[in-house]
Parts: structure tokens; C-alpha cells; sequence
């Protein structure tokens, strides 16, 4: 009689039956341990709750977290806008050039705010084609990840500089 050590053994070394079962309980323990969080199951027929977007923070969050980067900035860009025209009574295309009439105006560091508005509008073609994988890149060295990753950086960079402005021209959302 075969005692059941060995015939175990030999069961889970028979390529034909262990490897595999071996593999799909690896697979398995893999799969219970790190798989992500899901949405809760909703019964069938049941809507999906919709997403909080009525004002510009929750749209911002949402688009964020969603990774769609030019509703970021193009709320940014409204945001930046609506605070110059509350302020000043012109828009960001209506800086003046010289700084005396900008002064005069009352529009403050007229130079940050175009270099912010010219900013913001190349982030948003940056950004547009990383969103729809676009083979048209200036980028096109970089990565598919490297290029999310710069984006990424300069955009955090641009949202810290236009945060500031807002602040200064008395924006609160």
C-alpha cells in the first residue's frame, strides 16, 4: 500500500495534472490578494448614481480623477478668466500689451497672466493628444508613461502659478 504522502507527491508533480492545478492556485492566491476595490453590484436594471458636477470644484475633482486633463484646464482657464473679469472687466485675450496701460487698467502682472493663459493653452493641445493617443506628438522620444509623467509635472506647475494669481486677484470658487 502507497502511503498518502507519497501519492500526493506524486500527484502534485505529474506534469499533466499538478503543474496546472499548481498554476491556477497561484494564480488564484495572486488574483484574492491584489485585486483591486470594486463599485458595489447594483441589481440589474438598477442606475448607476450620477457623479456630482454641478459647480467647478466637483467638475475639476471628477476630471482628475477620471484623468481627463483638458476639462482640468479648461475650467482652470475659465476659473483664471472669471476672476480677471470680476476684477478688471476684461477678459485674458483683452490684456493690454503695455504695462502702463495694463496699470492703468488695474490688471496686475499683466505678463505672469498671458504667460499663464499661453500655458494653459499648450497644456491643453498636450493634453488632448496624450487623451486620444494621438501618434502626433512633439514628443514623440518619450514614452507613451514618460510623456503622462512630464505632462503631469508641468501641469502641477502651472496650477501652482495660476492658483497664486487667482488668490491674488481675490478668487475664491
Amino acid at each position: 500500500m502507497v502511503d498518502p504522502y507519497t501519492l500526493l507527491l506524486g500527484f502534485v508533480t505529474d506534469p499533466r495534472v499538478g503543474l496546472p492545478l499548481l498554476l491556477l492556485l497561484a494564480a488564484t492566491v495572486t488574483w484574492v490578494v491584489a485585486s483591486p476595490a470594486s463599485e458595489p453590484r447594483r441589481h440589474r436594471g438598477e442606475r448607476v448614481p450620477p457623479e456630482p458636477d454641478a459647480d467647478p470644484v466637483s467638475r475639476t475633482y471628477l476630471a482628475l480623477r477620471r484623468e481627463a486633463y483638458s476639462s482640468v484646464l479648461v475650467e482652470t482657464h475659465v476659473r483664471l478668466d472669471r476672476a480677471l473679469f470680476a476684477r478688471t472687466g476684461r477678459r485674458l485675450k483683452d490684456i493690454p500689451w503695455l504695462p502702463s496701460t495694463a496699470k492703468r487698467v488695474g490688471v496686475p502682472d499683466p505678463k505672469g497672466l498671458r504667460d499663464s493663459l499661453r500655458g494653459l493653452e499648450s497644456l491643453y493641445l498636450w493634453s488632448v493628444r496624450l487623451e486620444t493617443a494621438s501618434l502626433f506628438r512633439w514628443d514623440f522620444w518619450r514614452s507613451r508613461e514618460a510623456s503622462r509623467a512630464k505632462f503631469r509635472t508641468r501641469l502641477s506647475e502651472r496650477l501652482q502659478v495660476v492658483d497664486r494669481q487667482l488668490t491674488r486677484l481675490g478668487y475664491a470658487p
